[in-house]
């Protein structure tokens, strides 16, 4: 069993500890992938414990009155995500589309499962300031990284709650800058929503249309511990992750509008989160064991 404990502070109140606790992860699950060597997107045949992976809503960690967790600098605390989220409840609107670019993070090669993902949503956040409720809502598309028996991954994904992520079928390596959408149109009553990821390093693209219904309630850029069926899966060591030109409802996105949230999953793994660039559309997160380590912004290559 694993213990982690943090200082934090909730709201106004009074430092407190808290602990997380988790049982050791085990995976039965199998399902193909493509595999990375050496920086290649290649086929293989190792099969990788991937049918069981969810993409969850936010998990944050709450204090004894159930009210969420911030550090002293204000930001969310969570067992899953990292990032900046523009709520609702913070900026009085509601959301229709959302984009992001990053660059692929090069992960290394693990034994045991280990997994990051970043991705653009809409959905999935707090539907107030203590987090009373969670929308569990979420319409994402992203990419991966991660291993499991020394073999390295790298994917990319879509997803709408409570279905499994699907797998698409642009490959990515390392390395490469991704650009990736979601819009809606109609976006109400049977919302129809076009997802789109283009790797600009390579020029491939995927897109697909897609209905589902969400509340809009905010939108995200996100770097992920993703869930199995038994629960958090370790977050691979991405080092440094760049999300920049961020975009909301067809405009750029001022995300300084909005929250920032760190992660402390259940393995002593950490993502801590930078201060915003100077046009305040991009930020960058940063691989830590055991406490948040110091995150400045990287600009993409």
């Amino acid at each position: 069993m694993f213990r982690v404990s943090l200082v934090a502070n909730a709201g106004n109140k009074s430092a407190l500890v808290v602990s997380i606790l988790a049982c050791a992860l085990a995976v039965s699950t199998i399902s193909p992938i493509s595999l990375a060597r050496a920086g290649q997107a290649v086929q293989s045949d190792i099969r990788l414990p991937l049918a069981s992976i969810k993409h969850a809503p936010v998990e944050v960690i709450r204090d004894r009155r159930g009210n969420a967790l911030t550090t002293r600098d204000g930001q969310y605390m969570s067992a899953n995500w990292s990032g900046y989220i523009l709520p609702k409840f913070q900026t009085g609107d509601t959301y229709t589309a959302a984009q992001a670019t990053w660059a692929v993070p090069t992960v290394g090669a693990t034994k045991g499962l280990t997994l990051s993902a970043n991705w653009v949503g809409i959905g999935g956040f707090c539907e107030n300031a203590k987090c009373k409720k969670v929308d569990h809502k979420l319409i994402q598309l992203g990419s991966s990284q991660g291993s499991y028996k020394n073999q390295i991954v790298y994917f990319t994904w879509y997803e709408m709650l409570p279905k499994n992520s699907i797998v698409t079928p642009l490959a990515v390596n390392p390395g490469d800058v991704i650009t990736a959408s979601l819009s809606c149109s109609p976006c109400t009553g049977k919302q129809s929503w076009t997802l789109a990821m283009e790797d600009e390093t390579t020029g491939d693209s995927w897109s697909k249309t897609v209905k589902y219904k969400t509340s809009q309630l905010s939108a995200e850029w996100i770097e992920e511990a993703p869930y199995s069926s038994k629960g958090i899966v370790a977050l691979a060591n991405y080092g440094t992750s760049t999300f920049d030109q961020s975009m909301v409802d067809g405009a750029s996105a001022d995300l300084s509008l909005g929250d920032s949230i760190v992660l402390l999953d259940p393995h002593h793994q950490t993502s801590s989160v930078s201060d915003l660039n100077s046009s305040e559309d991009g930020f960058s997160t940063c691989f830590g064991t055991d406490s948040l380590a110091p995150c400045f912004f990287t600009p993409l290559p």
